[in-house]
């Protein structure tokens, strides 16, 4: 969008060559692991509390899971675990052969994306008391199939498309729908499915069996699920917005960032500041409150990830566009302001601001940056 793009136009400056690297930012390299391995990871759990119960029914062995997992004084007062914990209670069931496999095992049933395992919904869901889209092979391939056409016919964009086709359908607002709308709504982007196809999705999403769906929960399952990773570096970007780190975002705090003066529409006369920052911050702000939340941008970046498969490439996107310095490889930023210091010993170096977002060509703004980074003996700041 032209809003996105003139963002990083307007912080992109003229680029030295680094003789001195700022500090590094490394994010860990994610280790693959296939749904399949994760499969037959929560069947080897279901076995040994089979084993354990002598074979009761479905809400007695999720009973029994979860007393094992508090008897391990591993969960939280809410009823949460972390994934630390989470191998830890796995490690006691000798269910912990591949750590790997059980922090992907811990991801899956981690819905919210918080680091935090409801440890009553994971049991639940284990054994098939709740709903849980990845935990189901027939439900997760279908919705894979569907993600496919999408992104195959409107590319890394196609799944926020298909948001607010869907979200349109809603005329009463309720964020439901039936089968009818829901069939309607995927063919209006071009995507048939079938009534087998339907009927999986229908009821695995339609929870309280009303014969709807929720537009959200759907959504949710079909962009997928971000990977600790790239939830990683999307938190990064986002303290480039949240300077006061509580985890919101105002509008007087993204002018701050996102300065819209020399923006094309205000130019022109078309549109004033407020309205292209506000137009800027809807992509993010879903619910229109004026304030953007750190989940609200996850949610933003997990549709833009459903249709990048390359890791290496969504991490420079967001480094380069959010001026994140750091990255290994092709993932390395390559945009972040460099400057001449002169230093008080008579020596120059050239110096990569960390932080330029807010810098500009200010002098005073720069050395305090600078100051920050370590770089303390300044006698002046020459911009390239």
């Amino acid at each position: 969008k032209l809003q996105f793009l003139y963002l990083i136009a307007v912080v992109v400056y003229r680029a030295g060559t680094a003789l001195i690297m700022p500090r590094q930012v490394f994010l860990t390299c994610p280790q693959h692991v296939q749904e399949g391995q994760i499969d037959e990871l929560e069947a080897l759990i279901r076995k040994k509390i089979d084993l354990k119960t002598g074979f009761g029914e479905p809400h007695q062995l999720a009973k029994s899971l979860e007393q094992t997992f508090r008897g391990f004084n591993l969960v939280q007062p809410r009823g949460l675990v972390d994934v630390e914990n989470f191998v830890v209670g796995m490690q006691k069931l000798n269910c912990c052969q591949d750590r790997h496999v059980v922090q992907a095992l811990f991801d899956r049933y981690d819905n919210a994306d918080q680091d935090a395992l409801d440890v009553g919904y994971f049991c639940h869901g284990l054994f098939g008391l709740k709903k849980v889209m990845a935990a189901n092979a027939a439900c997760r391939d279908i919705l894979n199939l569907v993600r496919e056409r999408i992104l195959a016919r409107g590319g890394k964009n196609g799944v926020r498309s298909v948001t607010r086709i869907l979200r349109l359908m809603d005329d009463n607002g309720d964020r439901n729908l039936d089968r009818e709308e829901l069939r309607t709504g995927m063919r209006d982007y071009g995507i048939d499915m079938n009534d087998d196809e339907l009927d999986i999705v229908m009821h695995h999403f339609d929870s309280d069996d009303s014969q709807k769906i929720s537009v959200t929960e759907f959504l949710v399952g079909l962009r997928g699920k971000m990977s600790p990773e790239r939830i990683q570096v999307v938190k990064l970007a986002f303290t480039r917005l949240d300077k006061s780190g509580d985890r919101s975002v105002t509008m007087r705090e993204l002018m701050n960032v996102y300065h819209t003066e020399e923006h094309p529409d205000v130019l022109s006369g078309e549109k004033t500041a407020e309205e292209v920052l506000a137009e800027f911050a809807a992509d993010w702000d879903r619910n229109g409150d004026a304030v953007i939340t750190e989940q609200e941008f996850i949610n933003y970046y997990k549709d833009i990830s459903a249709g990048i498969d390359d890791d290496a490439y969504f991490e420079l996107m967001l480094r380069n566009a959010w001026h994140l310095a750091g990255g290994v490889g092709q993932a390395a930023n390559t945009v972040n302001r460099r400057v001449l210091v002169h230093h008080l010993d008579g020596t120059q170096t050239i110096e990569c601001l960390l932080d330029d977002l807010s810098c500009g060509d200010d002098i005073d703004l720069i050395k305090a940056q600078l100051r920050k980074q370590g770089v303390t003996d300044i006698l002046r700041v020459r911009l390239n």
